[in-house]
């Protein structure tokens, strides 16, 4: 029974059972679904052939439900409705409102755009399911190539290998010296680069990519004499030291953006000769891109749009001395 209703039954036959159940009839279920009556029978009678039993008595002036009928007409309106929903799904999934929505981020994009980013589409976009992924572009690569990731968001290193992606720049991040509200330096900007070295020094491993670029920034902005940095693979552990203690650090200043929003962190006056360090989004070039995807730069960019109005971010998103190539 239950293979032959699985194999057999359509959901139009249940329509129009469902129809004849309200109507109380043949003729008057067939005008209420502008079809001839013929038809209205035909579909009764397939539906009583697959069930194993008639579905409706017949009476001299119209039809009357029985048991089998009524468990064919609920069970077939919440089928309906499963399907209505379906329809609606794909309707929210073609504007980008609904489905689902995975993310590989890159460490700086974890903590920096993306969290305010995803507020954002989240408000505009509820019914939207999202999951972020983070790794390294090593890591997340495969994952792209395979299809487990609609995009990757973050730092557009070079591919060390051939890849058919798509690398698009939306913004930049520049790299600064950073430390807590109230640190002795901020009182002495005309040499808080001179004196840098009288503090603390907190960076990134240098098992970490960003460790080697920052390394290679405070090279080249003459930066050598600060003392032996402590070094951590974590972010969370180097923004505490530089929240609570008089250590400074050297990042881009955007995986901090919401400490220096509120003003527990800020910029100091150092110079940095740094790279232009385009950021942006990965995506494989022959996949069509999902409307979700579409909302997720949408938000982004008016995420961008206000950090830049707060001075946070560049408008060229370079920094001021910056160095071709790095």
């Amino acid at each position: 029974m239950r293979s032959q209703i699985n194999a057999r039954l359509k959901l139009r036959q249940i329509e129009i059972a469902i129809a004849v159940a309200e109507q109380g009839s043949f003729l008057a279920a067939a005008h209420a679904l502008s079809i001839t009556q013929p038809a209205v029978s035909k579909a009764v009678q397939d539906v009583e052939l697959i069930v194993g039993h008639p579905i409706f008595d017949r009476m001299a002036r119209g039809v009357m439900i029985n048991p089998f009928g009524r468990a064919v007409v609920e069970r077939g309106r919440a089928m309906l409705s499963l399907v209505e929903r379906l329809t609606d799904d794909i309707g929210l999934i073609e504007q980008g409102q609904a489905g689902t929505l995975v993310i590989g981020a890159l460490p700086t994009a974890a903590t920096s755009v993306l969290p305010p980013t995803l507020g954002r589409l989240r408000a505009s976009n509820p019914e939207l399911n999202i999951r972020l992924v983070q790794g390294r572009t090593a890591e997340l690569m495969p994952q792209l190539e395979s299809g487990k990731l609609d995009l990757i968001v973050g730092r557009l290193y070079e591919l060390e290998t051939a890849h058919d992606v798509h690398r698009e720049t939306i913004y930049h991040e520049p790299i600064s010296v950073l430390a807590r509200a109230g640190h002795p330096l901020l009182d002495r900007p005309g040499s808080a680069g001179a004196e840098l070295g009288r503090f603390g020094l907190v960076l990134p491993s240098l098992e970490q990519r960003l460790g080697q670029e920052i390394d290679a920034v405070i090279a080249y902005s003459g930066l050598e004499m600060l003392a032996a940095p402590l070094r951590s693979t974590s972010i969370s552990f180097i923004r505490e030291l530089v929240l609570s203690n008089d250590y400074v650090t050297i990042l881009p200043r955007l995986m901090l953006a919401g400490d220096l929003g509120r003003g527990a962190v800020r910029i100091l006056p150092v110079p940095m000769v740094s790279g232009s360090r385009p950021a942006g989004i990965i995506t494989l070039r022959h996949r069509r891109r999902s409307p979700s995807v579409g909302a997720l730069l949408a938000a982004l960019r008016d995420h961008l749009r206000e950090l830049r109005a707060t001075g946070l971010l560049d408008e060229d998103g370079a920094s001021p001395d910056t160095l071709t190539g790095m």
